[in-house]
């Protein structure tokens, strides 16, 4: 209360007491208006009181959530400092125009809606730019705390932000991309409104052994019947740039039943379904009709994959079971057990081996078990040393097999191993049916008299991983069966799907986000070939251990320690993701 006489005060102070506050909106909400925000940290509206007195405005501050909701549903939001107030000016202008409306300004066509695509969109000028995000997911997820949210330390809401906001002027389009036209310059996509797909985790419907069962529509039935329900509508979106920001999938090494079988972990919807399936895994266990084999094979949860994601989840997930479900389930405190599976000998191989051993160290003492030089061989339904389970079953149990332990129960398995390229940039990004003559340009020495449409052209890739191969400026590269070289002017890659040619950054937010505020600043600038390549800047890397523990590893620096370890940087993680969250 205090702090809010003094704002009450202070405006006192700076209008009369018969001065205008503000203008009220006409019943249709067709006219502009005025209020004031104080920094208090609340939206603040206007009563409906046409002038200011000493009475009036404490009410104009209280009343702001109400006005929020009937007023500000369908508005766009201008924040401008006038003197030590701030006037939000209100319009009824929405931002959800027709794509290929924007005859003054380029339309910029971002695929993703990650790191790369999301600070991307929100970085362009609008002035100049006009960005329309295609992606499946409406949202974009804060990965980072992604481990917290599926411990329960944090909601859900709470990391993500949704793509489509009417503060901003970024259009939004729920869809996936299924080929481009270069030449054309249109994306051909796929509406996926009623099933996004963002997920990779299997989702508990029916069995590809059910065929000719399940639900019928018209003269189809089953699985044909639920490939025409999730079909989406199919039409293209023009663009004068592209960027192609869609990310990876989880590496599998085509491990027999691991894409059926195991849980990701890089989407909310990964993340509620491992938090969902521990407390189904104890609600199972504590059954009077479970066999104790079984209630020890659901009780053991393992995660594949070493690195930061598989190392701090497996440390977000002993803290949840110590915090939270010891304390509703103590008799099964003894049963339960995690491991962390991985075929490198140490965790966390990008750090510093003293920051790995004591990694493995304070791991192990937190009850997980690390079980390194473990190559996966299968992953199953069913208990160990049994017949496999004809289908799935959740009530069940699953096997891990091991080159190295043989079989295993767990009652849950988190695949969060290296990446590779999603069946876009597979299938749809390879061989050109025609040279793009208006976008691409030839590298320097790689001119031919032979006309360029009179050989075979393709996407240059990197040939182990399938990756784009941009060049220093984030521009996609074209490749000739006869050797020649050429790079798209307007098309762009960013994020785990490309690499750069030399010197690539690795394949972590840090560097996405990087790669994204380089390419907005040049595009704003209007010279992206003139101005010097990308360049990564390392900050560090930081990871969490459990119990207050983590890591911390920065570049060399004669103030600074390169590794921090313990309570101390557990604490300098936390500061460092909401400054990543401020930027």
């Amino acid at each position: 209360m205090d702090a809010v006489q003094s704002a009450l005060r202070i405006i006192d102070s700076l209008l009369g007491e018969n001065e205008d506050i503000c203008g009220l909106p006409s019943k249709n909400g067709g006219c502009g208006f005025v209020v004031f925000a104080v920094g208090l940290g609340m939206e603040l509206g206007c009563s409906q009181f046409p002038r200011a007195t000493r009475q009036t405005v404490g009410a104009k501050l209280r009343i702001g959530s109400t006005w929020k909701d009937r007023y500000l549903s369908s508005t766009n939001v201008k924040i401008q400092p006038i003197g030590p107030i701030f006037k939000r000016h209100i319009t009824s202008k929405g931002s959800t125009a027709d794509p290929g409306s924007a005859p003054d300004r380029e339309r910029v066509v971002i695929l993703g809606s990650g790191w790369g695509g999301y600070t991307l969109s929100r970085r362009l000028s609008p002035s100049k730019f006009y960005p329309t995000v295609v992606s499946p997911r409406s949202y974009f997820v804060f990965t980072p705390l992604l481990t917290d949210a599926a411990a329960g330390s944090l909601n859900f809401s709470e990391i993500v932000e949704p793509v489509r906001d009417r503060k901003s002027q970024v259009h939004y389009i729920q869809a996936a991309a299924r080929s481009v036209d270069f030449n054309k310059k249109t994306v051909m996509v796929e509406a996926c409104v009623v099933k996004s797909g963002v997920t990779e985790s299997p989702r508990v419907e029916r069995s590809e052994r059910e065929t000719d069962q399940g639900p019928q529509i018209g003269n189809l039935r089953g699985k044909e019947a639920l490939r025409k329900w999730e079909a989406g509508q199919v039409f293209e979106v023009p663009y004068d740039k592209l960027v192609i920001a869609v990310g990876c999938v989880s590496r599998t090494f085509n491990t027999p039943g691991v894409r059926q079988n195991a849980m990701f972990f890089k989407d909310i919807g990964d993340a509620k379904r491992v938090k969902r399936r521990v407390r189904e895994c104890f609600e199972l266990a504590v059954m009077p009709t479970t066999s104790f084999e079984l209630r020890k094979n659901l009780l053991h949860f393992a995660i594949v994959g070493a690195g930061p994601t598989g190392t701090e989840l497996a440390a977000a997930l002993c803290d949840f079971l110590h915090d939270d479900m010891f304390q509703i389930y103590p008799k099964l405190k003894d049963s339960t057990r995690i491991t962390l599976y991985d075929v490198a000998p140490k965790v966390l191989s990008m750090f510093d081996k003293t920051l790995s051993d004591y990694a493995m160290t304070v791991m192990s003492r937190e009850g997980v078990e690390v079980k390194t030089n473990h190559h996966i061989q299968e992953l199953r339904w069913g208990e160990p040393h049994k017949d496999p389970a004809p289908e799935m079953d959740p009530k069940g149990c699953l096997t891990l097999k091991t080159k190295e332990g043989g079989e295993e129960g767990v009652g849950m398995c988190v695949w969060a191993t290296g990446n590779e390229m999603n069946k876009f940039v597979n299938d749809s990004l390879g061989p050109l049916e025609q040279f793009p003559t208006f976008s691409a340009l030839f590298q320097p020495g790689h001119t031919s008299p032979n006309d360029p449409k009179s050989v075979a052209w393709k996407i240059k890739k990197a040939p182990k991983t399938g990756a784009l191969l941009v060049d220093n400026h984030l521009r996609v590269q074209l490749e000739s069966e006869d050797g020649r070289g050429a790079v798209m002017q307007d098309v762009f890659a960013l994020g785990d799907n490309c690499m750069l040619e030399s010197d690539s950054p690795p394949t972590t937010a840090q560097a996405t986000n990087q790669e994204a505020c380089w390419l907005a600043k040049r595009l704003n600038k209007g010279g992206i070939g003139q101005e010097p390549g990308f360049s990564f800047k390392n900050f560090g890397m930081i990871a969490y251990l459990g119990s207050s523990k983590a890591l911390m590893q920065i570049p060399s620096s004669e103030h600074l320690p390169k590794g921090i370890k313990g309570r101390t940087a557990c604490q300098n993680e936390r500061y460092e993701e909401f400054e990543f969250i401020d930027q």
